[in-house]
């Protein structure tokens, strides 16, 4: 009898470990599909943002030919500058991480710095020139197209006949589902026909795209050989293997810009990684890991001291903490680095990491290696406690000024005190000029309205 009653002990006990895995796995289930959800949700937003842009674009844009009165165009303008900047956002919020549309990008941007432009020469009193009249008009002719083929995929996206979650996988890095979906194949046609203005047809294909030239020597050059060794010492993890290279850019180096070889590698999982290491110096510039990130067990201060941790390890010890955000599942975060007590906004350098198990997913550095150059630096003609006093009566300072050396929308390099404060439930950064107290620019915290992290 005491036999039996051992082994009906035995059962219950196993039968109540088989419940407990069965709910667990039930609690995963309902995470992994609400977090499925979540992406969707966040993707069909950012999409939906995006076609309202382009219908504002276009509208400003047919405006802004029709009318003759300075006034007017100026507003306009002003407009198709916010506009053609928040475009630029929704398209990197997309999961269009490997998709090459030199078209798309250089339109926005183009029309983006073009609007910023003409909006100066009619601020400061200067009329518009034919030249300047038929730049925009070119413009004018993309954003029709553009906006065109967005409203025939919001046909699909909106009414629920194809889903993000395929593109997701069809895009990523370690891709996971087929080549192509309907919203690649969207995207890809839209990038082939949209019009270019004349002689600029090559321009922007692939082997003609030229990287920014380096400010600074970045050393001397390395062999395809020396650039594996130095992902391998770069990466937090094991490799499966040695990387592999599949491309250069300018092997014979005749353009005297930023040089990249370009490799695949493996973790011992399996899941690829792509890099970019610089021909000169042997320096990783950049780094993609596309793997999904369905768990957050980290909280940003632990990812953040381990990002901190990682680029110590690389070489940039004095670092401070722009920004940090969520995406998927992982934490972006913007760091600055720091020299003479100035945070060098013009270097950044962006961290991405894993919530699930800090592992490293994204680095880029490119601004790091275009901008970087030793600078003289004038001493700040107004004192951190001025520049705050010089915001908005409606903004709540929320913590120290710092310094830091940011671009203007010039791309000129203006010394300024960076000043966190908030308006009600929003969150900014304000800019104040440490020479002449200007208000330079500000930036909003994008996503939850929660303080950003900031550093002293």
């Amino acid at each position: 009898m005491r036999s039996q009653r051992g082994q009906v002990w035995a059962y219950l006990l196993l039968a109540v470990a088989l419940v407990g895995a069965m709910g667990f796995g039930a609690y995963q289930t309902r995470l992994k599909n609400q977090y499925l959800r979540e992406a969707e949700n966040k993707y069909m937003a950012a999409f939906h943002k995006l076609k309202w842009t382009s219908e504002n674009i276009e509208e400003r844009m047919a405006k802004l030919m029709a009318t003759n009165d300075p006034r007017l165009q100026e507003s306009l303008l002003a407009d198709l500058r916010v506009f053609s900047a928040q475009a630029v956002e929704h398209m990197a919020t997309l999961p269009f991480t490997t998709m090459n549309t030199p078209r798309i990008t250089n339109f926005l941007n183009t029309l983006r710095a073009q609007s910023d432009e003409k909006h100066h020469k009619l601020n400061t009193g200067q009329g518009l020139t034919d030249e300047d009249w038929n730049q925009l008009m070119e413009l004018r002719h993309q954003a029709v197209y553009f906006e065109q083929e967005l409203s025939n995929l919001l046909g699909l996206v909106g009414n629920n006949l194809i889903r993000w979650q395929p593109t997701v996988q069809a895009t990523s890095p370690a891709q996971s589902g087929q080549a192509s979906t309907p919203i690649t194949k969207s995207v890809m046609l839209l990038e082939e026909n949209l019009p270019v203005p004349p002689g600029e047809e090559n321009a922007l294909a692939p082997e003609k795209a030229q990287l920014p030239r380096p400010q600074t020597d970045p050393g001397p050059r390395v062999d395809a050989a020396a650039a594996a060794e130095a992902i391998k010492r770069f990466v937090d993890m094991p490799l499966a293997g040695e990387p592999v290279q599949t491309g250069v850019y300018d092997p014979e180096d005749t353009e005297k810009g930023l040089s990249l070889y370009y490799f695949d590698a493996r973790k011992q999982n399996g899941l690829p990684m792509n890099f970019g290491v610089s021909v000169h110096g042997g320096h990783v510039v950049y780094m993609i890991d596309g793997r999904a990130v369905t768990e957050k067990k980290l909280s940003h201060e632990e990812l953040i001291a381990k990002a901190k941790e990682l680029l110590a390890k690389w070489g940039f010890d004095q670092v401070a903490l722009v920004s940090s955000a969520e995406n998927d599942g992982t934490l972006v975060m913007d760091f600055a680095p720091v020299a003479g007590g100035v945070a060098v906004h013009t270097e950044m350098i962006r961290v991405m990491l894993a919530m699930d198990n800090g592992e490293l997913v994204g680095y880029d550095a490119r601004a790091y290696w275009v901008n970087h150059v030793e600078r003289d630096l004038p001493a700040p003609q107004i004192a951190a406690a001025e520049a705050a006093a010089r915001t908005s009566p409606r903004l709540t300072v929320t913590g120290e000024p710092r310094l830091a050396l940011i671009a203007d929308r010039r791309g000129q390099e203006r010394l300024v005190w960076e000043v966190p404060g908030r308006v009600e439930d929003q969150y900014f950064r304000v800019f104040v000029d440490a020479m002449d107290g200007t208000e330079v620019d500000l930036i909003r915290s994008v996503g939850d309205p929660a303080p950003p992290m900031q550093e002293g």
